[in-house]
Order: C-alpha cells, then sequence, then structure tokens
C-alpha cells in the first residue's frame, strides 16, 4: 500500500517550501506534492534544517510540538519508519 507524505516549511501561515515523498513498501521516492496527500507535516524553518540534517527525529518532533501532522494517523504509524531516512533534493529511491 502506498502513502503520499508532503512536509511543509511555513512561517506563520506563510509556506515557504514543500516537499513531498511517496512510500509504497520499502522504497521512498521524492516526489511532486499531490493535491491531497495522506499525511503532512509542517516544520519551522530552524526545524526543518534540523530534521534535514538528521538532528530532529520526526516522532519526537511531534511529541514535543515541533513539527504538526495532519492526516491519516494509521497511514503515518505504517510509514514513519521508512521517513527516518534523510530526504534528498533530487528525485531517487532511497531504501
Amino acid at each position: 500500500m502506498s502513502c503520499s507524505v508532503a512536509f511543509v516549511v511555513a512561517k506563520g501561515k506563510t509556506t515557504l517550501e514543500s516537499w513531498a515523498v511517496t512510500v509504497d513498501d520499502a522504497v521512498v521516492v521524492l516526489d511532486d506534492v499531490p493535491p491531497d496527500p495522506d499525511v503532512v507535516f509542517t516544520f519551522t524553518p530552524p526545524d526543518a534544517e534540523a530534521y534535514r540534517a538528521g538532528d530532529l527525529d520526526l516522532s519526537v518532533g511531534f511529541m514535543r510540538g515541533q513539527v504538526k501532522m495532519a492526516g491519516d494517523f494509521a497511514a503515518l504509524l505504517r510509514v514513519l519508519p521508512r521517513l527516518a531516512v534523510r530526504q534528498s533534493t533530487s528525485n531517487t529511491e532511497v531504501d
């Protein structure tokens, strides 16, 4: 089962940047942001940088209130282990 996950960097209500991944079984593919993603994570700019650097885990950031989550929580629980892999800026598959 595949799941689309969008990542949004926002300052207040202004979106500064966004990207998405599609998680399909054991493959995570960087993708365009779909119109209706299954899960959306929202970061502040400093927290997005910490996530990209590998210094902020999504689940810990969510529990601390640093990362906001919206969407299908059950889908998130299925793909969360795969999202621990750091995201890149090119269209590549990550295992």
